[in-house]
């Protein structure tokens, strides 16, 4: 985590590069510039960086905070964690996702990606926004053909470089075939989220947006 101070009363924390992009390019569309952004360098980081947050001198100033973080293979078990970190620390505690509590002065809040208690992360957030978008059809039958041709990898055997696998990490996968389909191919979603390439206004991204605005 970056050692400079806080200089807003709202933040939101969140994973690594990509989702401080992300989210710099949402709050520019919100019209809203009122929130510090802070990484804690990987959702494995979390538990250590957000008691050093909180240390933080300027943290005193902070009246509203939330986590942002990917569900990945349990949205429940995310949640719980996020949950157990912050009653641990004596924060305020939400008793579901998408919502804000209050105590000594500090408002809390948890935001699992991608939202409505689904199981994943930003880059399905991401290709929701963009699920319209004429390239998808040809992406998903992209993928459908790579099911038929490649196998998982089974977990106890060795990668060789000889054989071909399905990919480890699907949301990834689609999510960067998805950019290099642009015009100007580039392989960050961060960088794309600057560039306007995800739609914020479309229906999917609305209840991520009521909760920063409640922030």
């Amino acid at each position: 985590m970056p050692n400079e101070e806080l200089t807003k009363t709202k933040v939101i924390l969140v994973e690594g590069k990509d989702e401080i992009n992300f989210f710099t390019a949402l709050f520019k569309h919100l019209n809203k510039n009122d929130v510090d952004i802070v990484s804690v360098e990987g959702k494995e980081k979390l538990k250590d960086e957000f008691a050093a947050f909180i240390k933080r001198p300027s943290f005193t100033k902070v009246t509203s905070y939330a986590i942002i973080v990917d569900a990945d293979h349990s949205c429940q078990n995310t949640f719980k964690s996020v949950s157990d970190l912050l009653k641990k620390h004596s924060q305020p505690v939400p008793t579901k996702e998408n919502e804000y509590v209050s105590k000594n002065n500090k408002r809390a809040g948890i935001y699992i990606m991608p939202g409505n208690l689904e199981d994943g992360m930003l880059e399905d957030f991401c290709l929701q926004t963009v699920s319209d978008h004429p390239a998808m059809p040809c992406l998903n039958q992209y993928f459908d053909c790579l099911k038929k041709v490649l196998k998982e990898k089974p977990v106890n055997e060795d990668k060789n470089p000889k054989k071909f696998y399905f990919p480890k990490n699907l949301s990834k996968a689609k999510a960067l075939v998805f950019l290099g389909a642009l015009y100007d191919s580039f392989y960050s979603i961060g960088i794309a989220a600057l560039r306007g390439y995800w739609n914020f206004d479309h229906a999917s991204v609305e209840k991520l947006k009521s909760f920063l605005q409640e922030l």
